[in-house]
């Protein structure tokens, strides 16, 4: 039987506590990855020379090292890149974070190609594979790592809600590892239509 005073407790903190939103990994995550990839119409990038080409064609648009609101970390030169929606994304949420937070992210992989995945597994037994139903979404350069290295858990909670609602309204795919402390994203068309959405309303 519940006491009067625990009772008081629970009234006042509006009945049962909700869960914090969870972003983990399903075993079917890579899969559905792929899944939505395709159902996006996004090529994978098989080489420096597809990335070159697809930059010129401005498929790709060119992802600076630093700006005031994130830092690449790690990211070499030939694979800073992003598609437009996902280059979107990354402005967005990394202005927010720094107004919020007074700091920037640290931004720790964008756009992989086949061959540059294939290094990546041969020195990380948990990287995903370079091809099949199971493939890296870094290979459709809609995607991109945040690293929780350095940030508070009120930070992590803020970049974990925003992610999580997005995800829940289809404008992307978002997952928290822990082996590597990142929030791994992959960005949808969709999101463009959200911004626009959001650009209305404040009109």
């Amino acid at each position: 039987m519940v006491g009067p005073f625990l009772l008081a407790i629970v009234l006042a903190c509006g009945g049962v506590a909700q869960a914090e939103p969870s972003l983990r990994a399903t075993r079917g995550s890579q899969a559905e990855q792929n899944r939505l990839a395709d159902a996006d119409h996004l090529s994978r990038m098989k080489d420096k020379e597809m990335v070159q080409r697809w930059a010129r064609l401005k498929l790709l648009v060119p992802v600076k090292e630093r700006t005031q609101d994130y830092y690449l970390h790690a990211v070499p030169s030939d694979y800073r890149y992003l598609r437009p929606w996902a280059h979107l994304l990354l402005t967005r949420l990394a202005s927010q974070f720094r107004q919020r937070f007074r700091r920037p992210l640290r931004i720790t992989s964008l756009t992989r190609t086949v061959g540059y995945q294939r290094q990546l597994a041969r020195r990380n037994s948990n990287a995903a594979a370079s091809t099949g139903p199971k493939a890296s979404a870094h290979l459709t350069g809609a995607c991109l790592d945040i690293s929780k290295k350095g940030m508070s858990r009120t930070q992590q909670s803020w970049v974990r809600n925003v992610l999580y609602q997005l995800r829940a309204k289809g404008y992307l795919y978002a997952i928290e590892e822990f082996q590597q402390p990142t929030f791994h994203v992959l960005v949808l068309r969709r999101y463009v239509e959200y911004v626009q959405e959001r650009l209305r309303a404040k009109t």
